[in-house]
């Protein structure tokens, strides 16, 4: 039958290259090599909702103990769950924030929005409803 097709996204990869980062069994070379793989990751695919959530300094999943802790105690409510393997991440890997790498992964995704968004109107325009589905 030829080989089988996978799906291009999500890509598992990641969610596997996290679950290394963060697992505390993990060892520190698989935890470097998956640090690294993600880097080039969010970098190469501009993921800057993924380096929000996990690297922001308080808020991120993966910012160093003391980084960006909250002044409020710790609440009693069960937390949602999260990206990573363990309540307890491993925090000897870590994900550094870099305020202008953010700032321009999020600009160049707002690029690609509007010359998506420039495409569609062309199409409306020319072809009408039927266009706007190859665009």
């Amino acid at each position: 039958m030829g080989d089988p097709q996978y799906t291009k996204y999500p890509d598992l990869a990641l969610s596997q290259h996290i679950f290394h980062i963060a697992n505390l069994s993990s060892s520190k070379a698989t935890q470097n090599s998956s640090l690294q793989a993600l880097q080039d990751a969010i970098k190469e695919h501009k993921m800057a909702p993924l380096y929000h959530r996990l690297a922001h300094p308080v808020t991120g999943d993966l910012n160093v103990a003391g980084e960006g802790t909250s002044s409020q105690p710790p609440s009693l409510r069960r937390q949602s769950s999260t990206l990573l393997a363990t309540r307890q991440p491993a925090k000897n890997v870590h994900l550094p924030w870099d305020e202008q790498l953010y700032e321009q992964l999020v600009a160049d995704n707002e690029k690609e929005l509007e010359a998506i968004q420039k495409e569609e109107d062309e199409a409306t325009e020319k072809a009408g409803e039927t266009e706007i589905q190859t665009a």
